[in-house]
C-alpha cells in the first residue's frame, strides 16, 4: 500500500466530547483526511460534577459522530450499542481505526472486536504506565486485545516499555493523545512576587501538600498560589494551609472546564506538578506541563510517571515528597531572569513536539507506517 490509502480515520473517544480537546483533529483534518470521531452520546465528567450531551456536527473538516452508550455500575464498564457502533463502521469505512480507551475497560475491548471482525486496521492509544496485576480473566481479555491490534500509540515511555514488555513484536508510537495550542505571543500580567500555580485533581496522588510543606519552607519569600482543580483532597489541603499559616497566600479556584483554562496562564510565573509515584499509579501524560510550557511559564515537576519527559530541559525537576529540594528549586525561580531561558526552551519544545500540528503529523506518519 501506499501513503494515500491512508484517507478515511475513524478516531473513538470519550476525550472528545468537549470541544477543547479537538485541535488534534482538526490538525489532521487539514492534512487532508476525512476525520470522523464517535463518541459517547452522553458523557459523565466527574471533575465538573456534570453531563455532557453531544449532538452531531460537522466542523473545520471533523464529523463528530455521538454514539448511543449502555451505562454500567463504573466508568470502564460504558460500552456503545453494539447495532449503533457496527453501522458507523460500516458506513465510514475508515482506512484506519485510532481507539483512544484502554484495553482494560469494555469499551475498548468492544472497539477492537468489532473493528477486526470487520477487517479494520486498529491502532489502540494507551495511557496505563504503571504495572497492576489484573484479575485473571482481565488481564486475558486485555492481551487478547491487543493482539488483534495493528498497533499502538502509547501517551508515555513507561506506557511504551510495558507494551513492549507485553507483545514484543507489536508496532508502538510514543505521541500525546492530546495536542496544546502555542498562542503567537503569550501575554503575561505583572505579578507582586512569585505566582506559583497547581493545576490538577485535589487527590492525595498529586501530591499538593508536598508544595504547601515546601512554600513554608519559603515562607519569608514574596510569593502566592493559585490551586486549579478540586476533588476529595481538598478539605484537607485546605487545613494543612490554614496550619502552616499559608491560607492567606493560596487561592482556590475550583475546578475550571478546560476552555476556562487557558485564562489562568496569564497568572502565572512558575507550575509545579508535585505528583508521588506509586506502585498503583504514576502521572500518565503531563499534558497541564505541555500547555504551561506553551504559554511560556516556567515547570517545576517530580521524576514521577511522564512528568520529567515532558519537562525535558526546560524545567525543574525534583523527587517526590521532598519538600526541601521543591523549595529550593523554587527559590531558583524567582527573579524574571532566572526564569526566561526556561520560558524561550518550553515553547520552543512545545512547538516541536506538543503542539497540535507536531502531535497530528506524528499520528498521521505511524497510521501510514502501520497500515502499510
Amino acid at each position: 500500500m501506499t501513503d494515500a490509502t491512508v484517507r478515511r480515520v475513524l478516531i473513538v473517544s470519550h476525550a472528545y466530547v468537549d470541544p477543547a480537546h479537538r485541535g488534534k483533529l482538526r490538525a489532521l483534518a487539514a492534512r487532508d483526511l476525512d476525520v470522523t470521531v464517535g463518541v459517547p452520546q452522553r458523557s459523565l465528567e466527574a471533575a465538573l460534577n456534570r453531563t455532557l450531551e453531544v449532538a452531531w456536527e460537522r466542523s473545520s473538516g471533523v464529523e463528530i459522530f455521538p454514539v448511543p452508550v449502555r451505562r454500567h455500575r463504573t466508568p470502564q464498564a460504558v460500552r456503545f450499542v453494539t447495532r449503533a457502533f457496527v453501522s458507523l463502521l460500516r458506513d465510514k469505512r475508515p482506512d484506519v481505526l485510532q481507539v483512544e480507551e484502554e484495553p482494560d475497560t469494555l469499551m475498548g475491548q468492544q472497539v477492537v472486536h468489532l473493528a477486526c471482525r470487520l477487517g479494520l486496521p486498529v491502532v489502540q492509544f494507551i495511557h496505563r504506565n504503571v504495572d497492576v496485576k489484573l484479575p485473571l480473566f482481565a488481564r486475558w481479555r486485555r492481551r487478547r486485545a491487543l493482539h488483534r491490534i495493528a498497533g499502538a500509540v502509547a501517551g508515555s515511555e513507561g506506557a511504551a516499555a510495558l507494551l513492549r514488555g507485553e507483545i514484543p513484536t507489536l508496532p508502538v508510537a510514543v505521541i500525546p493523545q492530546l495536542g496544546v495550542q502555542v498562542p503567537p505571543e503569550p501575554e503575561h500580567a505583572l505579578h507582586e512576587g512569585l505566582a506559583i500555580g497547581c493545576v490538577g485533581r485535589l487527590v492525595p496522588e498529586k501530591g499538593v501538600d508536598t508544595l504547601l510543606q515546601a512554600l513554608a519552607e519559603n515562607r519569608s519569600a514574596r510569593w502566592h498560589l493559585t490551586v486549579v482543580g478540586d476533588g476529595p483532597d481538598r478539605e484537607r489541603l485546605e487545613r494543612l494551609a490554614s496550619e502552616l499559616r499559608l491560607a492567606a497566600r493560596v487561592r482556590w479556584t475550583g475546578a475550571l472546564p478546560p476552555d476556562e483554562l487557558p485564562k489562568i496562564w496569564p497568572e502565572l510565573d512558575v507550575l509545579v506538578l508535585p505528583s508521588r509515584g506509586l506502585p498503583t499509579w504514576a502521572e500518565r501524560s503531563a499534558h497541564v506541563v505541555a500547555e504551561a510550557l506553551a504559554n511560556e511559564v516556567t515547570v517545576v515537576g517530580t521524576t514521577a510517571g511522564a512528568t520529567p519527559e515532558v519537562i525535558g530541559d526546560a524545567g525543574l525537576v525534583v523527587p517526590p515528597d521532598d519538600p526541601v529540594a521543591l523549595a529550593g528549586a523554587l527559590r531558583r525561580l524567582t527573579s524574571a531572569d532566572a526564569r526566561r531561558p526556561f520560558a524561550e526552551l518550553g515553547r520552543a519544545r512545545a512547538m516541536r513536539l506538543f503542539s497540535d500540528d507536531a502531535v497530528a503529523e506524528r499520528t498521521l506518519e505511524f497510521w501510514r507506517r502501520v497500515v502499510s
